[in-house]
């Protein structure tokens, strides 16, 4: 870890200019500098960078931040990591906090392991050119497969010699340890003293972390023995979970951020072939089923993900599992049968990247109406088969985060399979309700949540949206990646906490001894939110707001470079976002002329996005009340139907309440 005062020479010495320059023709526009932005293709300059705020920002994508957001974006590197490369830069020692024994104990296991993998990868890589074994068997294999030398070499492929010990012996002779060999996997060890090497007899696919580190290691056997498998990998270490990796990520970073799309493939060779083709943003699984990792690490660089399979019966089937876990993520997710007896190793061969992406733009399919279609097929006229398709199809339409996107997919299926609009409605909310309950449910068991708490948590509307209540009690890690409809209020809030937190919005009387007591901009919204109970949905946000309240009363403490300096990159580069000058404000701001007077505004803007925020929760209230009003009166429920009105009219108050609130501040703040 690097110590806090250091992290602060870094940010205090990386000039935002001088960084971005290094990557980006910039020239000299008014007070700021423009260029062709670097994270898309662009055409015309879209990337400004400002001396003065220490930041960049795309106005075409989005991309931007400090310098350390830059170089984490550009260079693909963690936080930590950007900020060494950035002390190396401007000739800062990094110090870092001493460790424990066990922490550098473990730390020192893992280095030496990264380093024995990298030895390893050599040594195998030299087997292939050099040595005549490995130049009649594997680098034959890799030639017959349709590798060129570059391709090989790109990929550092290479091959274990057919001796029982020949690599640990070489790796011992080297200096490495038995131990830290075993660790790897590279070296099978046995109480009797048995001895071997892993992956002997096979050709090597090294695995590369986002950070271009050797983690693990594929070999393929070349043998025709059914005893043999086909497949051997690294197990898991201390350095390598199989679900947190994929295959071909280091080499498509960048490509995957500039076409905002990944092709994901199951093999080894797939990943090669395409991108031997010239289709470089491809990433692997290695044949198994997608984890949250992987699925984590995609969602690092697009929301797009083209699924790749082969034509026939087991690549259909393939191309169904896992699928659901990335329609929960919130990606958007498209499919690609190949044709019947191919799979994208043998397609990528015979195509350039133009044929290749000219035939998944005319044959891709989004993955509901690819999963309908497809079970349809299987159900002919049998009712009971057409009713559990119907089930399987609500499954993975409930699990969609977005709401509008839900909608789009109901009314498409609804027409596929000759279905009521609102049976598919109810069937969603339902199994939403469901899911809801199940989170619920163990979050109690590892939280100790109350009876009661969970009862009031647990209602969800028609639409599938969890009830909007203001949500004050519900725990941010117990909602569900839907809850995304407040964001854009909760943000419009933010964007005063970070530029003006520390700002006096107005004086008021202490009722001990009549003295004035002074309410900034953050003690204001968080005093307000907590009168009516109401919490931000996103935990960042949350962070934010409380250490701004909790910060400001303190002496030389200034809102926005304290959020920008955050040792957490997530809020930092929120703070870079929301402190841009041309950031989209919401429709309040285009009522005042002067866009530069927004810091003379405050004590009118401010309540008004705490107003508006809070108006938005009791609109969705409204909204999700009525629709099960709606269907209740459908059901003939005539209980069901008076209690939601009677809910319905105390929400109105509410309403009349706030307007009435909002309109009285107004009033006595003008004054």
């Amino acid at each position: 870890m690097i110590d806090q005062f250091t992290i602060e020479r870094i940010q205090s010495a990386a000039q935002i200019s001088d960084v971005v320059s290094d990557f980006v023709t910039l020239r000299k526009r008014g007070v700021n500098y423009v260029g062709l932005c670097p994270f898309h293709e662009d055409k015309t300059p879209s990337f400004y960078v400002s001396p003065a705020k220490n930041i960049c920002k795309c106005f075409a994508c989005g991309e931007g931040g400090t310098p350390v957001h830059f170089v984490m974006k550009h260079e693909q590197l963690t936080y930590y990591e950007a900020l060494k490369y950035l002390a190396k830069k401007y000739g800062i020692e990094v110090n870092e906090i001493e460790l424990t024994d066990e922490q550098k104990q473990a730390q020192g296991d893992r280095e030496s392991m990264f380093i024995l993998n990298g030895f390893a990868q050599k040594m195998f890589s030299s087997n292939l050119f050099d040595h005549l074994e490995g130049k009649t068997v594997g680098f034959s294999y890799f030639k017959e497969r349709g590798f060129r030398e570059d391709t090989i070499r790109k990929f550092q492929l290479g091959y274990s010699l057919e001796v029982r010990d020949g690599f640990t012996k070489q790796a011992l002779n080297s200096g490495y340890k038995l131990e830290f060999l075993e660790k790897t996997g590279l070296t099978i060890v046995r109480e009797d003293n048995y001895v071997a090497d892993r992956f002997r007899g096979r050709v090597m696919f090294p695995v590369l972390s986002l950070a271009g580190k050797v983690v693990a290691f594929g070999g393929r056997t070349l043998k025709k023995d059914d005893k043999t498998a086909k497949y051997v990998n690294s197990p898991e270490s201390e350095i390598y979970h199989k679900g947190n990796e994929l295959y071909g990520i280091y080499f498509a970073r960048q490509a995957i951020v500039k076409h905002d799309r990944c092709f994901l493939v199951e093999g080894y060779t797939d990943v090669i072939s395409m991108h031997q083709a010239g289709i470089e943003n491809v990433v692997a699984s290695s044949g198994t089923a997608l984890t949250q990792g992987q699925i984590r690490l995609i969602h690092r660089f697009t929301n797009n993900v083209t699924v790749l399979y082969d034509g026939d019966a087991a690549g259909i089937k393939a191309a169904i599992r896992g699928i659901d876990l990335l329609l929960e993520a919130g990606l958007n997710i498209k499919v690609v049968l190949l044709p019947e007896g191919e799979d994208p190793d043998s397609f990528a061969q015979k195509q350039n990247a133009s044929h290749f992406i000219e035939y998944i733009k005319k044959n891709e399919t989004d993955f509901v109406r690819f999963k309908t279609s497809l079970l349809i097929e299987e159900t002919g006229n049998d009712p009971i088969k057409k009713a559990r398709l119907i089930n399987e199809i609500v499954d993975t339409i409930a699990i969609i985060p977005e709401e509008i996107i839900r909608s789009v997919y109901v009314k498409e299926c609804s027409r596929l399979l000759d279905t009521d609009e609102r049976i598919l409605v109810r069937a969603i909310a339902k199994k939403r309700k469901e899911l809801a309950e199940q989170k619920l449910k163990l979050i109690k068991q590892q939280s100790g949540i109350t009876e009661q708490f969970q009862t009031e948590q647990n209602d969800a509307s028609p639409s599938g949206m969890p009830g909007t209540q203001p949500e004050t009690l519900l725990p941010a890690d117990t909602k569900t990646s839907s809850d995304t409809f407040f964001d854009s209020f909760e943000k419009a809030i933010l964007l005063f906490v970070i530029r003006y937190g520390e700002h006096i919005l107005y004086t008021t009387e202490n009722p001990d001894n009549k003295d004035l007591i002074a309410i900034s901009v953050a003690e204001y919204i968080t005093q307000d939110l907590e009168q009516d109970e109401l919490v931000f949905e996103n935990p960042v946000y949350r962070q934010i707001l409380a250490e701004a309240s909790g910060k400001c009363k303190q002496e030389g403490f200034t809102s926005e470079r304290y959020f920008l300096n955050h040792p957490d990159p997530d809020i930092s580069r929120l703070a870079a976002d929301l402190v841009s000058d041309k950031y989209p404000l919401s429709k309040i701001h285009s009522k005042f002329k002067k866009m530069e007077e927004e810091s003379e505004r405050l004590v009118e803007l401010v309540p008004y996005e705490v107003m508006n925020y809070k108006d938005a929760i009791l609109k969705k209230r409204m909204e999700n009340l009525n629709l099960e009003i709606k269907i209740a009166q459908e059901e003939n429920d005539t209980g069901k139907v008076t209690q939601l009105m009677t809910e319905l009219s105390l929400l109105w108050q509410e309403s009349k309440k706030l307007l009435a609130k909002h309109l009285g501040e107004r009033i006595i703040l003008k004054l």
